[in-house]
């Protein structure tokens, strides 16, 4: 039971990390005359979440809907032969904690690009392993991300070896 409705509980729940997200932003300073504040990007990130996750719940009534009682005891029959493999959520939560904390000291753009990497070769089928592709998104993705930052917003982002 809890398996067909696993996409909408997931989804509210994103939902309401979305909306406490948004609702926190209104509590920032405002440390600048512009309209683009620091609130600016987490209510959009925000705004993000919630879109999201209202597409997660509205495609888990859909599949909720399409499943019948025997596709469900024979999906519940599987997953029992199925244990569930937690070593990559294990190794993204490390790898989020050793990229937050080298950060400072090794800088944004390498950090970025091989926290990145580390975190595509996680996620991805032992199949899909494209460790140059890899490489190519996090170069471009971290430089991309690091001139909107600076040009555009003018945030300052840790410089670390590079500053």
């Amino acid at each position: 039971m809890f398996q067909r409705y696993s996409d909408i509980y997931s989804g509210v729940f994103l939902f309401l990390i979305g909306l406490g997200m948004y609702l926190t932003t209104f509590s920032f300073k405002v440390l600048t005359a512009s309209k683009i504040g620091s609130a600016f990007m987490p209510q959009l990130i925000a705004i993000s979440i919630c879109v999201i996750s209202i597409f997660i719940i509205v495609t888990g009534f859909k599949k909720s809907k399409l499943s019948k009682v025997e596709e469900v005891d024979q999906d519940l029959e599987a997953e029992k032969d199925d244990l569930p493999n937690y070593l990559p959520v294990f190794l993204s939560v490390v790898l989020m904690v050793v990229y937050l904390y080298l950060m400072s000291l090794v800088g944004f753009l390498i950090m970025t690009a091989l926290y990145l990497v580390l975190q595509m070769y996680v996620l991805s089928d032992r199949a899909k392993k494209k460790i140059p592709m890899f490489i190519i998104i996090a170069i471009i993705s971290s430089g991309s991300i690091y001139y909107v930052f600076r040009t555009i917003f003018h945030v300052m982002l840790p410089s670390g070896l590079l500053g």
